[in-house]
């Protein structure tokens, strides 16, 4: 019986993309919001993203001032990290996120255009270098990572 991705090229394309300080500010934002919606889910036994959602939404826009769409994405990240330490049969402390890492969701929360990723929120950032062989596959998920004064958009690509 095939599952949906089977027989789908699946990759991840890394781009440098230019560090711009509101961007740095917003993935600070999005660390600290991050912590406290895990904290939150695992302290009211959320499960579900409509749980999630519920309680969440509304404190990380108005509390982290996150843009609407990112506040979505960063529920679903922190529910995915407290599900999987919630899944671990070894679990020690409650998972802390100390990179600043964000999570994108395409269209909705990234697009790219010509030499910018526009992040939701009016923010452009320009990209430095990436492998154009891979265009014409359909955009996933984007994890945008700072580390070291260097940016870097990993976002995943599926060949239909």
């Amino acid at each position: 019986m095939a599952t949906g991705d089977e027989g789908f090229l699946t990759l991840s394309i890394g781009m440098r993309v230019s560090p711009e300080p509101v961007v740095i500010e917003l993935l600070h934002r999005y660390r600290d919001a991050l912590n406290y919606a895990i904290n939150k889910i695992l302290d009211n036994n959320l499960k579900t993203l409509k749980q999630a959602h519920n309680f969440l939404y509304r404190d990380l826009v108005e509390r982290f001032n996150l843009p609407s769409r990112i506040a979505i994405d960063c529920y679903r990240d922190a529910l995915m990290n407290a599900n999987a330490w919630r899944n671990n049969s070894k679990r020690g402390k409650r998972p802390v996120v100390k990179k600043l890492l964000m999570l994108l969701h395409p269209e909705l929360s990234y697009r790219m255009k010509d030499d910018y990723v526009e992040i939701i929120g009016g923010i452009r950032l320009r990209v430095i270098g990436w492998d154009r062989r891979y265009d014409d596959y359909k955009n996933g998920e984007a994890r945008l990572i700072y580390k070291r004064d260097k940016m870097i958009l990993w976002i995943s690509k599926k060949n239909t």
